[in-house]
């Protein structure tokens, strides 16, 4: 989960977004570091074990890696979440001289009102 939407969103900050990326990178770019710290390096370390060493390390070792797999995942989503819940209700910031958004509180940063569930004003039928 925070493999595939992870990656994404990193290049869609350097790519399409350059300009909101350096505005919002003093608080992004941490809670990013976060997901990637607990996604690419553990959720996968362990995802390699789970895939590839059912036959060689014997089921509690691959018991064991598939819930590390779990709890990486839990873990990874729970920073990407946080992210894009940040981007819908920011708030815990303040601005520096250069325009850029820094952290004045990350405990509201990280736990913004739409976090973990941001209702949609969607509906159907559409009136």
């Amino acid at each position: 989960m925070g493999v595939v939407s992870g990656l994404v969103m990193s290049y869609q900050f350097g790519t399409n977004w350059s300009v909101y990326a350096d505005k919002t990178g003093p608080v992004l770019g941490p809670l990013m570091a976060y997901e990637v710290l607990s996604a690419f390096l553990l959720e996968a370390g362990f995802l390699g074990v789970m895939l590839f060493g059912m036959t060689k390390d014997g089921p509690r070792l691959h018991f064991l890696a598939t819930l590390m797999v779990a709890i990486e995942t839990f873990f990874s989503a729970f920073w990407i979440l946080s992210v894009n819940s940040w981007m819908q209700t920011p708030q815990g910031y303040a601005t520096n001289a250069a325009g850029q958004f820094v952290s004045a509180d990350w405990w509201a940063i990280v736990f913004t009102p739409s976090f973990p569930y941001r209702p949609s004003t969607w509906s159907w039928p559409p009136t």
